[in-house]
């Protein structure tokens, strides 16, 4: 199996998944506009119009098919992304045939396995039909904070902006805490999410840079601790990864830069070097930092939001490690957004400690969730999440 490797990005704040900010601006104005009149639509007839919804992709590309501009590979090697390689990869284990959409010569993520018989299509995960109303898109930070928050489960304290919103800075730090997130309302990755904001001009800067790609945003509390990607599949805790974020600490004598470049020296070979972008000066700033900095001895200095060995921070699968009280409450977020297959993402102090004790929560959800994170820890024993993917059709979830 092939360790994923990072990408590289013209936009700093898009990080290692650069997209085109036009496109995604516009599609997610079209989506606010046909979102009120699609949803009643759905739970009017959910059954109908996910069997059409179905449909479409398989007979599109039949149609791409018989003008020859379309065809079906065998080769895993085209994968575009690791989550579909382990998915193809467990596919093999278990002599299900499965293939992956050619359009005009090239990959993307669209891909076909043979079921019982029958081909059935997806888009990167094989997620079986669900018996469940699906209309609402649970990857909409907003919509899935609300409706955790009325189950009791934990979030942070959050509000939606728009950019038509009269901004009130002071109101909203009284509103949510001293320190706030702005991110996309929709979206994944951290693109074009501003952390630790703590002043009136930090929080309007940061509204600019996430209103590149999106038209409606999310302000919430800014909680402490690493990012967890908590896995639930059919309604059981399957992976608990931990990603942190890249730090240094202050010696009183050398700059920040300085200090950068020594963790650079010392990191693991399976750690990616810590690349200064302006992103990340902006982020030391929101500190009271810049890279000529004397950071004081002892001193801890986070240099980025974003986490992971791709950033040069680390990685732990701890499921294993877990303070079995996460677990029926995570379950039961899943159980309560009614979805089979689900990562949400957590910002967990200690996992190893009691949850009641500290202040965590969960913050987004992903319903196309990388799976792959549970195999490539830095550290931790890995899980086999796309076995758990592929039993589902064992169970004959239609």
């Amino acid at each position: 199996m092939h360790e994923p490797k990072p990408k590289q990005s013209n936009c700093t704040y898009c990080g290692d998944a650069a997209i085109s900010h036009r496109l995604t601006f516009t599609e997610a104005c079209i989506g606010s506009i046909i979102e009120p009149f699609m949803l009643p639509l759905a739970k009017l007839a959910p059954a109908p119009l996910e069997r059409f919804v179905d449909w479409i992709p398989g007979a599109i590309f039949s149609s791409f098919s018989l003008l020859g501009l379309a065809r079906f590979s065998d080769d895993p090697e085209k994968t575009l992304t690791h989550r579909s390689r382990v998915i193809w990869e467990e596919a093999l284990r278990r002599g299900i045939p499965m293939q992956q959409g050619i359009l005009l010569g090239k990959p993307f993520e669209f891909y076909r396995a043979k079921i019982q018989g029958k081909w059935h299509y997806f888009q990167s995960l094989p997620i079986p039909p669900k018996r469940s109303d699906d209309s609402e898109k649970w990857d909409d930070k907003i919509l899935m904070k609300r409706v955790l928050h009325a189950a009791h489960i934990p979030v942070p304290r959050f509000k939606e902006i728009s950019l038509f919103s009269k901004i009130d800075a002071v109101s909203i730090f009284n509103e949510l805490g001293n320190t706030l997130i702005v991110k996309p309302r929709a979206g994944s990755r951290g693109r074009h999410t501003t952390t630790h904001i703590t002043t009136p001009e930090m929080l309007h800067a940061a509204i600019k840079v996430g209103h590149i790609i999106a038209p409606r945003l999310a302000i919430e509390e800014h909680l402490l601790g690493d990012v967890c990607r908590a896995t639930v599949i059919d309604g059981k805790l399957a992976g608990f990864y931990r990603a942190s974020t890249p730090f240094i600490t202050g010696d009183g004598v050398q700059p920040i830069a300085v200090l950068i470049d020594e963790k650079n020296k010392n990191r693991s070979e399976r750690i990616e070097a810590i690349v200064v972008t302006d992103e990340m000066k902006e982020y030391i700033t929101r500190f009271g930092y810049s890279l000529e900095s004397i950071l004081p001895k002892d001193k801890v200095l986070p240099l980025t939001h974003r986490t992971g060995r791709f950033y040069g921070g680390t990685t732990k699968e701890m499921l294993d490690e877990l303070h079995p009280s996460f677990i029926p409450i995570i379950e039961q977020a899943a159980r309560t957004l009614n979805i089979i297959v689900v990562g949400f993402d957590c910002i967990v102090p200690d996992p190893t400690k009691e949850e009641s004790t500290q202040r965590w929560g969960i913050i987004e959800s992903n319903t196309l969730p990388f799976i792959d994170l549970h195999y490539f820890a830095l550290e931790g024993k890995p899980k086999n999440i796309a076995g758990m993917i592929w039993d589902l059709w064992d169970k004959k979830i239609n």
